[in-house]
């Protein structure tokens, strides 16, 4: 991966454990002070709102640099190689397009939303939407990142075959006598 997105890379991954830390310690200090004090903090659920969809969002870019994003390879494993990389270019144009899709949608409502704001902390609601044109941008990055490296030879590893660590699950001879029987 290049340099500068390997580092915004790892600059998502920080803002997602921070993000996760903060929603946490807002949200558990309102609900002690809620039921332990009859008090609250005010602006807990919106913040942690505006932090929640931001943290999903660059999570899932992060996840899709990563390779962990769920698939389902059992198809594309057993094609030749040739077959394997026209699947991977399929699916690259198929995936650009729904990040345009989202990345246009969230530009949108960005726009839209960006002079309402929000009631106790003053927070753009267009913030929120703001989130789903970062990822859009950020993960048509990522893939055309990885489609430039297919393009001169290297496939990412699903789709280059390689076998999962798992043993297949194999039935017991002692079920397969019984459903016979």
């Amino acid at each position: 991966m290049s340099s500068p997105l390997h580092w915004l890379l790892k600059a998502f991954d920080v803002f997602v454990v921070v993000g996760m830390a903060v929603i946490s310690l807002l949200i558990f200090t309102n609900v002690v002070l809620r039921y332990g004090f009859s008090s609250g903090i005010p602006f807990a659920v919106e913040v942690s709102r505006v932090v929640l969809v931001w943290v999903i969002f660059m999570g899932s870019v992060v996840a899709l640099a990563k390779g962990a994003h769920l698939g389902v390879d059992s198809l594309v494993v057993r094609l030749p190689q040739k077959a394997r990389f026209a699947c991977f270019i399929v699916s690259c144009g198929l995936m650009l397009w729904c990040y345009w899709l989202i990345a246009q949608g969230s530009w949108a409502l960005t726009r839209i939303e960006w002079g309402n704001i929000t009631p106790l902390t003053g927070i753009p609601v267009g913030l929120t939407y703001a989130a789903g044109l970062v990822a859009a941008v950020m993960m048509a990055l990522v893939l055309l990142l990885q489609l430039w490296r297919s393009l001169r030879g290297t496939l990412p590893s699903t789709w280059a075959g390689a076998k999962s660590d798992e043993t297949p699950l194999a039935v017991s001879s002692a079920l397969s006598q019984e459903k016979l029987q």
